[in-house]
């Protein structure tokens, strides 16, 4: 068999020539190679190099584009099954699969653009690596001469860590399933055992926690609708008393807190308060030397707003202020912060359409408000 995929000819040498020439000559082509940013790569109908811009050689490690001419696309990254079949790269059976491959036999043969991704094992020069390239395919015609436009993006890194966060989550689901059922088996010998029922709701709220998480994860584009439910603040407070409580910034801070006689209910998401509300209390309390103190007040009444404060005394200086719910951004020291505030905003207001404000002086300390509309009495 000659082709497992596509075809196996290639241009005949003197005819290919001409075509290196043409392409040379072309002040359209040479418009395209320029002004693009990424990797381009043009291509004949038997699917071989004509021309690159100056990224695909930086990428390829070359200096002399000579070394690449004529070459098929996986022949010149190296892929490993590039040489499988005597007539190279689209001709083996694992190109059957190959993004880059089906995307260049699409605009060949439909005449149609199309975009894929393609992940190949390449090993240049004894150094072997995964890739992974967003690839687009698109015909185009120039004075007569029909040629493939042949963009790539390099995603490995993007792939890699979105394949780790899929087999984070599936891992994570399959040990809080034996957990679970683990904590479940002790409460039926001890039904009566309230440390055993409080680590139960503590399982059951991280499997919550965990499944809106793979919702944000693996739908970034997409609008997270909240669990609307009606909840009363008694369950509220309990919901962050499970946050707070054994945080190691609770270990020797004093909390203070004021809830409302009557038992107001909301309309909310329970989760996603809690998260808001969990983030206020902690940042308060990292931000409290030790033997110091925090409060938290609730206040509202039936068929109005409820609104969740919480003080600390530290000050937050005012340039530092300008930017306190910006993504990414923490007055704190280290990687991976400036997310609490952030993510509080974007709960707070986006999914729960309440209202996340905070007034900060050297006088009066740092207060965080988090206001929602209430919904009647328990």
């Amino acid at each position: 068999m000659e082709t497992f995929f596509a075809p196996a000819r290639r241009t005949e040498r003197r005819k290919f020539k001409n075509q290196l020439m043409e392409v040379n000559q072309s002040p359209v082509m040479d418009v395209l190679l320029q002004a693009s940013e990424g990797i381009l790569v043009v291509l004949n109908q038997d699917r071989q190099i004509i021309a690159m811009n100056h990224a695909f050689l930086e990428e390829l490690g070359l200096t002399n584009i000579q070394e690449a001419l004529g070459l098929r696309l996986g022949e010149s990254l190296g892929c490993i099954h590039a040489f499988d079949k005597p007539n190279g790269c689209g001709t083996t059976e694992h190109c059957m699969t190959c993004g880059s491959a089906i995307a260049m036999m699409t605009a060949i043969n439909d005449r149609r653009e199309d975009e894929q991704i393609c992940a190949l094992v390449s090993d240049r020069k004894g150094i072997v690596s995964d890739i992974c390239l967003q690839v687009k395919a698109k015909p185009i015609t120039v004075d007569g001469n029909e040629w493939i436009l042949f963009y790539a993006q390099d995603v490995t890194q993007q792939q890699f860590w979105l394949n780790m966060d899929r087999v984070f989550f599936h891992d994570i689901n399959n040990t809080l399933t034996a957990l679970y059922g683990n904590i479940q088996l002790l409460e039926m010998e001890a039904p009566e055992n309230e440390e055993i029922s409080s680590i139960r709701n503590t399982i059951e709220r991280l499997v919550r926690e965990i499944a809106i998480q793979k919702d944000f994860s693996h739908h970034r584009d997409a609008t997270y609708s909240p669990a609307q439910t009606p909840v009363p603040l008694s369950q509220v407070k309990k919901d962050l008393d499970a946050v707070v409580s054994g945080h190691k910034a609770s270990f020797n801070r004093e909390i203070t807190a004021s809830w409302p006689e009557q038992d107001l209910v909301l309309e909310t998401d329970t989760l996603l308060l809690s998260r808001i509300l969990g983030n206020m209390v902690i940042n308060a309390l990292e931000a409290t030397p030790r033997q110091g103190k925090i409060r938290i007040s609730v206040t509202g009444s039936q068929d109005e707003e409820v609104s969740f404060r919480v003080w600390n005394q530290a000050f937050i200086p005012v340039p530092l202020q300008k930017r306190i719910f910006q993504r990414y951004f923490s007055s704190k020291d280290g990687s991976g912060r400036g997310l609490g505030t952030y993510s509080m905003k974007l709960f707070g207001e986006t999914y729960l359409n309440g209202k996340i404000s905070f007034t900060s002086t050297k006088t009066e300390g740092t207060v965080f408000t988090f206001t929602l509309p209430a919904t009647g009495a328990a």
